[in-house]
């Protein structure tokens, strides 16, 4: 292409046919452009693979902290064992009802039959399962494969194993004393 007159043609355009500034300075001032990029791009990915690895050690660690503490049982607070225990008042169990009470670390129901007071395990013997009073019968009910108890513990009917432990009860003024048999 003849150039006339005053008429300069772009860079661009002279590197393109080979003339004033030629190629090999357009590669040289692309490749320290390319060069500048390259350590901003790592520098870009860099940072951004720090982010995400940040998020997922955030996302991994509130995932397995809940199963860690679900696995791993929380440590037994000791509990002074005691012989006898006010376990409630009086008037929690009014005539003919019976209400289960924590004593140490049992479960017990304490019944109230026509003002006689009974006491025993709350816990089946056949599969560890609550038991309850049921008035219409007189007798303690295990609900899960219907086990019947007499009101001291003793076994009636049912797969249970063995009676319910007796525990002593009491009453003293409007408290409800509980204590081992």
């Amino acid at each position: 292409m003849a150039q006339t007159g005053n008429f300069k043609s772009p860079k661009r355009l002279d590197s393109l046919e080979g003339g004033a500034g030629s190629s090999s300075g357009a590669v040289a001032a692309g490749k320290a452009r390319e060069d500048s990029m390259s350590g901003l791009d790592f520098e870009r990915r860099s940072f951004l693979g720090k982010v995400v690895g940040g998020i997922g050690a955030v996302v991994a660690a509130s995932t397995l902290y809940p199963v860690v503490k679900y696995i791993i049982p929380p440590a037994a607070k000791e509990m002074k064992e005691v012989d006898e225990l006010v376990v409630g008042k009086a008037s929690e169990v009014p005539a003919d009802t019976g209400k289960i009470f924590q004593f140490n670390k049992d479960k017990v129901i304490v019944i109230n039959n026509g003002g006689k007071l009974t006491a025993c395990s709350a816990v089946c013997t056949h599969l560890g399962c609550l038991v309850q009073w049921k008035e219409d019968e007189n007798l303690i009910y295990c609900a899960c494969h219907g086990a019947r108890y007499q009101q001291t513990g003793e076994i009636i009917s049912g797969p249970q194993p063995l009676p319910l432990t007796p525990f002593s009860v009491k009453v003293d003024g409007d408290d409800l004393v509980v204590s081992k048999a």
